[in-house]
């Protein structure tokens, strides 16, 4: 504590629950006129030679009198605010003094003490502060001999024209920030900083402007600094926790936030916001740890819990090795965050039924799947769509889950009632074609398709879905399983579409290769029966393969060479023919 504060309790008390003028009010009477500055007596911290403290302030009220922009609040009217609190002038030492400042409408505060030593006069803990703002702005020591109170009091004054100076360049370092026209900020925050080093205030703003230039280390390093003076100081705290996590250094950040939920450890509200920073930064784990240190000893929080599970979700999302396959099981720290999500969430559900948020509903059947648990995903959705049966979403989900354990049917249903409820639902159609193609039943996809075509959907992507089917099990040499006429018929459906000319091209290649490959399968034995029945699949491919010439080289055949052999084989099995007639 600076000097010796003398308020009593009641004292105290009315001087902080008395009117306070408000930041507004004080800029607005600023405006109008010249900033209001209370220089009390100067404080003696001995009690001693209090008339010199007296002498002195009322030179430096002179002294500023003078100044167009600025006018002390003359001594006399400190003393009739101060009757209010039943306080005397010698009762103001620094703190009191910027505690008072607001009540009297005062724009700058100005604070010093000093000490008798023979016959100098030794001030220190020199100081101005700006009411608006609650900056600090630190004037040097100075000792003087008892009879120079002129120049103990210009000593302050120089130091306050540097004060209005810095002040200038500080409100337009905040009003660039305001307007996000950082590259100003950045420039008036530094002059400012130039004439006040102690100016957090500025020196945050200057933070906050290189982060947004996307000079993430400098602004850290500005975070830094701050916090060497203020270990505390919560928008720093804040901003380097966010920061760091962006920079990759998550136990860093995690640290920064840490230091930040010190000082308001049971805020929930608090505790959920810079959550979502470090998940919006990338450290899904960070924000689930922190929600969890907010759970422990605490009742539990539906809030907190959703949050949790949330971030659970995400963490697993991001500890899932990128090339680990769809039925691959998954490393054990990765099935026990998705664990930590369905326990969380199923918590959330139990606490708010239908009124949860069913995208947090949905995470719980993705979560069940994820770690192979088909059934408990399939039960929980069921569960799930006693309290949300028109929710097409968690349908959407509820078939996946089904589709899983290889319950095809159930799964088509699932879609077919999203249709029901919502045909515009995206990729419904494709997903049905889908599903039915992959249990063997292209003919009834088809028709889905159809329709889907109708209402819109891309024929293309609904012949590719008919196509990768065809290839993969009749048209791909390298399966020696492989089903021609399967794959020629799925193809031929795929040409049942409005395709564009690229894609029709595509399809006509792949089905003149087709009756090629197949042409050449059945003509193997060289005779007359042989060559009869393979003649018309050679005659009908050429055509084929000739419109599709140009998808050929796309997928490293040359459309040339396939042309001719199958004119070739052709030729063949003319003259077979020729000479067994």
């Amino acid at each position: 504590m600076i000097g010796r504060l003398k308020l009593g309790g009641l004292a105290l008390a009315a001087l902080i629950v008395a009117p306070v003028l408000t930041v507004e009010a004080v800029s607005a009477q600023q405006e109008m006129g010249r900033v209001r500055v209370l220089v009390p007596d100067l404080f003696s911290v001995d009690g001693e030679d209090r008339g010199w403290g007296e002498d002195v302030a009322e030179d430096l009220r002179d002294i500023i009198n003078e100044l167009a922009t600025h006018q002390p609040i003359d001594r006399g009217d400190i003393r009739d605010q101060l009757r209010r609190f039943d306080l005397k002038m010698e009762d103001l030492n620094c703190i009191s003094t910027i505690q008072l400042a607001p009540q009297i409408q005062a724009g700058v505060a100005v604070c010093a003490q000093y000490q008798v030593e023979g016959d100098d006069r030794r001030l220190h803990e020199i100081q101005f502060v700006d009411a608006e703002s609650s900056a600090r702005f630190p004037v040097e020591d100075i000792t003087v001999h008892k009879d120079q109170k002129e120049e103990a009091a210009r000593h302050i004054a120089e130091a306050f024209d540097l004060l209005v100076q810095q002040l200038r360049m500080r409100l337009f370092c905040f009003d660039y920030a305001q307007q996000e026209d950082w590259t100003a900020a950045l420039r008036n925050c530094d002059q400012a900083l130039e004439l006040n080093d102690d100016d957090n205030g500025v020196r945050y703003q200057r933070a906050q402007a290189l982060y947004r230039l996307e000079r993430l280390e400098e602004s850290l390093g500005e975070v830094e600094t701050i916090l060497a003076g203020d270990a505390y100081y919560e928008d720093a705290l804040n901003l380097g926790g966010y920061l760091a996590t962006t920079l990759g250094r998550a136990q860093e950040g995690r640290e920064y936030y840490g230091r930040y939920l010190e000082v308001n450890p049971n805020a929930e509200a608090v505790r959920r916001n810079i959550a979502y920073e470090m998940f919006q930064a990338g450290d899904a784990e960070g924000a689930m740890l922190l929600i969890e240190e907010g759970l422990e000893g605490q009742e539990q929080s539906a809030d907190l819990l959703g949050d949790l599970g949330s971030y659970a979700m995400e963490a697993a999302r991001q500890a899932t090795p990128e090339d680990a396959q769809p039925d691959e099981e998954l490393p054990p720290e990765v099935v026990s965050l998705y664990r930590r999500a369905i326990t969380s969430l199923e918590g959330v559900f139990e606490a708010r039924g239908d009124s949860m948020e069913v995208g947090q509903v949905r995470n719980i059947v993705s979560a069940y799947a994820q770690i192979g648990e088909a059934d408990n995903a399939v039960s929980f959705a069921e569960r799930a769509l006693m309290a949300y049966p028109e929710e097409p979403s968690l349908l959407s989900t509820y078939s996946t889950a089904l589709q899983r354990m290889e319950r095809i049917d159930d799964a088509v249903a699932a879609l077919q009632r999203i249709e029901e409820i919502d045909p515009e639902y995206p990729d419904l159609f494709a997903r049905q074609a889908s599903l039915l193609i992959r249990s063997n039943r292209r003919d009834d996809a088809l028709p889905i398709m159809q329709r889907a075509v109708e209402r819109g959907a891309d024929p293309n992507r609904m012949a590719d879905l008919l196509f990768g089917d065809a290839y993969q099990k009749g048209l791909d040499t390298r399966n020696p399983n492989r089903n021609l006429d399967y794959g020629i018929a799925g193809v031929v459906s795929a040409k049942s579409l409005d395709l564009s000319a690229e894609k029709r091209a595509q399809m006509d290649f792949w089905h003149g290769y087709g009756l090629y490959l197949k042409g050449v399968a059945t003509q193997e034995p060289n005779t007359l029966q042989s060559a009869q029945s393979s003649r018309p699949m050679f005659d009908q491919s050429l055509p084929l393969l000739q419109a599709g010439a140009s998808y050929a080289p796309s997928v490293g055949i040359n459309p040339d060479q396939i042309i001719q052999a199958a004119q070739q084989y052709l030729d063949i099995q003319n003259a077979i023919i020729r000479r067994g007639r």
